[in-house]
């Protein structure tokens, strides 16, 4: 678990920035991809995230966890394809020499805040809603980070 709490206590630290930066009263959801390789519990990675969020300003926010399959690049014939975490086959030809091309990451995908005087939840960049909701989606950025 003290894997998870590093990962929760950098993962809280960009959701405060993002919250900052624009000016939100709190954060209702945090939505995030692991990968099936990314070496993260998705069940400690959740209790981690409950501890970790008191006091913070998404301390009443939900955590949504996505989960990604594994995708990989046969070095042999060039051919790309899903497989199996405990078998990264190539689907082609058979091929062992593989690449992975995804399943690996742990991203932030989405930041959902309450804006101050707005009732509703928003996300980054604006769209407009036919409920006068503000949306925006949330960009990561830094080492490690994707959009």
């Amino acid at each position: 678990m003290m894997h998870e709490l590093s990962i929760c206590q950098a993962l809280l630290i960009r959701v405060a920035e993002i919250a900052a930066v624009n000016g939100a009263a709190a954060v209702e959801r945090v939505t995030i991809e692991i990968g099936a390789l990314a070496g993260v519990d998705p069940a400690l990675l959740t209790a981690a995230f409950a501890v970790m969020r008191a006091g913070s300003c998404a301390a009443t926010a939900a955590l949504r966890i996505e989960s990604t399959g594994v995708r990989i690049e046969c070095l042999a014939c060039g051919t790309e394809s899903p497989a199996a975490p405990n078998r990264l086959i190539c689907t082609q030809c058979g091929g062992y020499r593989t690449r992975v091309v995804a399943g690996e990451d742990l991203r932030l995908r989405d930041v959902e805040l309450r804006l101050a005087g707005l009732p509703e939840l928003a996300q980054l960049p604006p769209v407009p809603e036919p409920s006068g909701l503000l949306r925006r989606r949330a960009r990561a950025s830094g080492p490690g980070a994707t959009a």
